[in-house]
């Protein structure tokens, strides 16, 4: 309320009713400044019309109910104010327009008049607004006469023509007018006899007047004011009371020469008439309405017949015979129904609707009130009705652009009394049914009317709606007061024993078929080649593409969708359907997309069977259809699988709260598991194992959907309460191991560790998706780990969720504690990443066509990078990965279906891909001249899973050769030959420090000796000949493939346990020649160091590329006897080596001696001398 204040000693009731108008007042003063502010062409209507501001509504409405106390005096006060606002206090103020196009004056004037008038107007506005409300109450509480002639002055002053009025107010001056019309209506239904007096003293005026345009226009006017009224059926005084006005007004109707005027009274009519035809039953029989229907009908059929006055006289004969008795109306219809089915195909479209609109009214009376004729006479006139809509042969309707919902409305009516008819003559033509697939084509305004219709009469019939009410003119009041009764239709799946119940079961499965063959032939011309991800439709505007011939079969698509679930189609299966739905949902048509994810919704929601099937399909048709290319189709899509979880959440939570309150009825009975609660967690998997994948999405944004729907997995876990298997739910786990993964790289980042000392349990999945400070790598850097020490280097500056994606995939966590979860994640992963790398690759087709392939393939690379990590970390082999053969490795194969099945979780893929095929794929890619595409692979190979090390090493042997082969060869060639062996040594140094190599299932050491296998050794010696021949030079290439070669030998031999490390490099000479190599690189820890050297150098800080060296050298020394007399003498190099090291004050040097101390407590005899 506002800051009003009142008389708190009035009484009670006077109290309210000024407090109510006062604020009325302030608020009625906001609406008319907004409506000032706002432009002139804007009409008032839009702004203060009822359901544009609630609180307006309500006060309204207030001041309605308080009118049943006190409405002469609130009458009063609403004049008053009305008054004051015009700025007279004239009763005989008359309404006048400010300004019109012939005013004179400058063009500021004019504008200022069209100003003031709207505000005029806008104060009308309001004024019959509250009028409208308060006059509902007179037959509550009477009032005075004068006051009633006081609204009928001022209300029919607003009906008087302006002669020469053309200015921008014009349609609000009509509004206004009719807004005054709908006042005077509400007062007819209590005042009839002084409107009436006052209409006939108006109208006769007006009839004395000589003849002129002006004065045909006066009483047009005067007419269109009563268009509101409506005729009381009861009591039986008042209906016959309206009658004797309306034979009144047909008198002057037979009278009157003026075509316009008599137009004008025929639309009069048929507004009063249609109601009246809606509700009458044994008034039909009342002499006066008999009498007026006489005194009208042959005088109007005969000047129908003229093309002048046949779109204005066909609707009221239509109403007379509506109104007329059984046998008048027997008598005559059918000649009417004649003339209105020869105009459906009138040229003028105004004319074939008009025609049509009869035609409906007429077949409802027909129908519903008179219940048909004789079986023969009705056959023979329905069967003419419905050749003349829907001829046989025809792809169209009759007449054409019509709406729809005309014609549903007709074959409902014949449907109620004839629904044999409805279903064999009508429906079964427009679905096509029973039509062979190589004639059946899309017609799609019949098989949308057909379809429709069908929905509604199963509803009416299972909902015992009874009989469908008689079509209105749907004539919105000005007020914005018109009440919308919106039909709720059954979301139920119709079943073959509610179609048996309803009489419908043997219609039934044909309608089902039919929609089977529709749906099937509109995905293939509008739906798939639609989708927002089809090329065609790139950089296309949807008011483009939907026109012409798709608009109606789109049109058609939208209603099939509309019927799923209550209609399922028969000949598609389950896995199909819903395939059908998820791939609309990234539909070019808004209004399709919102049907079809309804639907889905629908199904998780109400249909217990389907969800695992609508879960699962949905995430493989993201896989495999939303394509990284598109971002923010893949943002929906994900945000749809939340709220496609969160459905099936909710139906839980309604599910247990229901057992809960059965349990409490029965008095404590004993507790039963839900249906939901059976073993849902294989389906939990597939979701669990696709939002790994979006992990691997290089946008935050994206990763905390990704995030969100594992939340959401647990969540629902817990509310089905199903008990925990051997797998772990990944959100579980990623959050325990958040902390440990982020204290990990935290180092090299600069952030604040305060919250990771303090408060660890507080990091989570989230944290680390969100976390923005990255890791940068440098030369002092010797606590990390190879892992992360080459992460941080290669993605120097970048994103550094790549180290958390990689932590987490680590065989020790994501593997181990979830790994359905994980096999699914390599099967989308390998789609995803296959699907992808035609945009990476800057040989691709795709990116030959492109101007800038750097800049297009650049972002993308880092989303590849990340699919290829996951991959390589999650390649299982399954049983036949031997024979590569049966491996399925394009995408659409890779994630194919099953063509008569559900989905089963096993089902669905009918080849998973192997390891193989990945390194197939993207080993090749190493000779790339492409930096991030090499590193990537670097990254991504280092990660290669125990399961798969076999067939990696397979696919990497011609690359290991190429890599260390010398020959002498141009710059060019030896510098990619370098790049080729610094990536590769990278990759066997992750594989080493992951303990790949060293891995029982790896292949890595021989199963028997435990020493490295062939390929491996055979690599480790030619790369150590390599490097001894190159020793003398000193490039920043150099220097990186001996500090990654001296990081692979020492992982390697610290992976393996320490009983079992003299057999690592069986050869003594092998690793004599690797200690002397290493020491060349380990600066002052060198062997070559003097005395004086050590004590000038011992504080100097080590940096990665020693430090790494040494802890080779340490780790060579310590991995079988050491064969030396020279070296361990007493004075040998040896002692003076590790003199050396001990005297140095760097930690980090002592810490890298820590194997050779363990190495010395178990192996003992590994430094007796030979």
């Amino acid at each position: 309320m506002s800051n009003i204040t009142i008389d708190p000693d009035v009484k009670p009731g006077e109290y309210v009713i000024k407090s109510l108008f006062a604020e009325f007042a302030v608020q009625a003063e906001k609406k008319i400044e907004v409506v000032m502010a706002e432009p002139l062409e804007k009409l008032l209507s839009r702004s203060l019309q009822r359901g544009e501001d609630l609180q307006f509504d309500q006060l309204i409405s207030s001041m309605s109910s308080v009118a049943e106390h006190c409405l002469p005096s609130l009458l009063r006060t609403l004049f008053d104010w009305y008054r004051r606002q015009n700025g007279t206090e004239d009763e005989s103020y008359e309404y006048r327009p400010r300004s019109s196009t012939k005013s004179k004056g400058d063009d500021q004037q004019r504008e200022r008049d069209y100003l003031l008038e709207r505000r005029d107007l806008a104060v009308d506005f309001i004024f019959c607004l509250v009028l409208i409300e308060v006059l509902k109450q007179i037959p509550v509480h009477p009032v005075p006469d004068p006051l009633v002639h006081e609204v009928l002055n001022l209300a029919f002053k607003h009906f008087k023509h302006k002669e020469g009025y053309s200015g921008t107010n014009t349609g609000n001056v009509h509004i206004i007018a009719d807004l005054y019309a709908e006042v005077t209506g509400v007062l007819a239904q209590s005042k009839f006899q002084a409107v009436r007096k006052k209409f006939v003293t108006e109208l006769k005026e007006l009839r004395q007047k000589e003849q002129s345009p002006h004065v045909v226009q006066s009483i047009i006017s005067l007419i269109m004011g009563m268009k509101f009224f409506r005729v009381k059926m009861y009591p039986v005084e008042d209906f016959e009371a309206s009658f004797q006005f309306m034979q009144e007004c047909a008198q002057y109707f037979l009278e009157v020469k003026d075509k316009d005027i008599k137009h004008a009274l025929a639309g009069l009519f048929v507004e009063i008439l249609i109601p009246v035809a809606a509700a009458v039953k044994n008034e039909v029989n009342v002499p006066c309405l008999k009498n007026f229907v006489e005194m009208l009908y042959q005088t109007t059929f005969e000047l129908s017949s003229r093309k002048k006055h046949s779109l204005a006289l066909y609707p009221l004969i239509t109403c007379l015979l509506c109104v007329s008795q059984k046998q008048f109306f027997l008598n005559n219809w059918h000649v009417f129904l004649q003339n209105c089915l020869s105009h459906l195909k009138n040229k003028d479209p105004k004319m074939s609707r008009v025609a049509l609109e009869s035609l409906y009214r007429l077949l409802w009376v027909y129908v519903i009130r008179i219940k048909c004729e004789s079986n023969t006479v009705t056959q023979s006139r329905l069967m003419s009705i419905v050749s003349a809509l829907f001829p046989k042969g025809s792809r169209s309707v009759v007449p054409r652009d019509t709406p729809l919902n005309i014609f549903v409305k007709i074959i409902q009516f014949i449907a109620q009394e004839r629904l044999d008819f409805a279903m064999k003559e009508i429906i079964f033509d427009l679905l096509s049914v029973g039509k062979s697939p190589k004639t059946f084509t899309i017609n799609p305004e019949r098989m949308n009317i057909g379809l429709r219709v069908f929905l509604v009469i199963a509803d009416s019939l299972q909902q015992k709606d009874g009989e469908p009410p008689m079509p209105t003119t749907g004539v919105v009041l000005p007020s914005g007061n018109t009440l919308r009764v919106k039909k709720i239709f059954l979301n139920k799946t119709l079943t073959d024993e509610e179609a048996k119940v309803i009489g419908m079961s043997i219609y039934y499965p044909q309608v089902r078929k039919a929609l089977d063959s529709i749906l099937r032939h509109l995905d293939k011309e509008v739906g798939r080649p639609m989708c927002m991800t089809s090329v065609q439709m790139s950089n296309k505007e949807p008011e483009d593409m939907i026109t012409g011939e798709r608009k109606p079969k789109i049109d058609l698509f939208r209603t099939c969708i509309a019927a799923i679930p209550r209609l399922i189609p028969d000949g598609m299966s389950r896995t199909d359907l819903i395939e059908l739905l998820a791939r609309l949902t990234i539909h070019m048509d808004e209004e399709l997309r919102a049907l079809a994810f309804n639907t889905l919704q629908a199904l998780m929601l109400d249909f217990p069977d389907w969800r695992e099937d609508v879960l699962s399909g949905f995430v493989y048709f993201i896989v495999r259809e939303v394509t990284d290319i598109h971002p923010t189709l893949l943002d929906n899509a994900v945000k749809m699988l939340v709220q496609l979880i969160n459905q099936w959440k909710q139906a839980a939570q309604m599910h247990n709260k229901n057992q809960d309150s059965q349990r409490g009825v029965s008095n404590g009975a004993a507790h039963t598991l839900p249906l939901e609660r059976t073993l849902y967690s294989s389906v939990f998997h597939v979701v669990e194992g696709f939002a790994l994948v979006i992990l691997c999405s290089t946008r935050p944004a994206t990763r905390r959907l990704a995030v969100s729907v594992l939340r959401e997995i647990r969540a629902l876990f817990t509310l089905l309460e199903i008990s925990k298997s051997d797998d772990e739910l990944a959100i579980d786990v990623m959050d325990r191991q958040s902390a440990t993964i982020l204290e990990s790289f935290i180092h090299l980042t600069g952030a604040d560790q305060t919250t990771l000392l303090y408060c660890p349990s507080s990091i989570d999945l989230q944290t680390l998706a969100d976390w923005n400070s990255s890791p940068i790598s440098h030369q002092f850097d010797v606590v990390s780990p190879s892992h992360i020490w080459i992460f941080a280097h290669v993605t120097q500056g970048q994103d550094p969720w790549i180290i958390s994606l990689s932590s987490f995939m680590k065989q020790e966590n994501l593997p181990k504690h979830c790994p359905t979860a994980v096999s699914y994640a390599w099967t989308f992963a390998y789609t995803r990443l296959q699907l992808l790398s035609p945009q990476v690759d800057i040989n691709s087709p795709i990116n030959a066509k492109k101007v800038n392939t750097t800049t297009s393939s650049d972002s993308y690379i880092g989303l590849w990078r990340n699919y290829l990590i996951l991959c390589c970390s999650a390649a299982s082999s399954s049983n036949s990965s031997t024979s590569t053969g049966s491996v399925r490795c394009s995408p659409p194969e890779t994630l194919a279906s099953t063509p008569d099945s559900g989905y089963s979780i096993d089902s669905r893929i009918i080849g998973i891909p192997s390891p193989s095929s990945l390194f197939k794929h993207i080993v090749p890619m190493m000779r790339s001249e492409s930096m991030e595409i090499t590193e990537s692979l670097v990254l991504g190979l280092g990660r290669t899973n125990p399961g798969a090390f076999r067939e990696l090493i397979e696919e990497l042997h011609p690359i290991i050769k190429e890599a260390l082969e010398r020959r002498p060869e141009n710059m060019k060639r030896r510098r990619r030959r370098d790049i080729l062996r610094v990536q590769l040594v990278r990759i066997f140094e992750l594989l080493a420090d992951a303990g790949v190599i060293s891995h029982s299932a790896s292949g890595g050491l021989d199963n028997e000796t435990h020493s490295l296998n062939n390929t491996l050794l055979e690599y480790v010696d030619l790369t150590r000949q390599l490097l001894e021949a190159e020793n003398e030079k000193d490039s920043d290439t150099l220097k990186d493939i001996r500090c990654h070669f001296s990081a692979l030998v020492a992982n390697i031999i610290q992976n393996v346990p320490v009983h079992q490390r003299r057999s690592v490099f069986p050869q003594q000479s092998l690793r004599h020649s690797l200690f002397m190599l290493f020491s060349h690189w380990a600066g002052p820890f060198s062997i070559m160091f003097t005395p004086l050297d050590r004590y000038s150098d011992r504080n100097m800080r080590i940096n990665r590329h020693q430090y790494c060296a040494l802890k080779a050298m340490s780790a060579v020394l310590c991995c079988g006897p050491v064969a030396d007399n020279v070296g361990l003498s007493s004075d040998g190099y040896l002692y003076k080596w590790l003199d050396n090291i001990l005297d140095s004050q760097d930690k980090k040097v002592i810490q890298a001696m820590s194997m050779l101390v363990c190495n010395y407590q178990y192996q003992p005899k590994c430094f007796r001398t030979a």
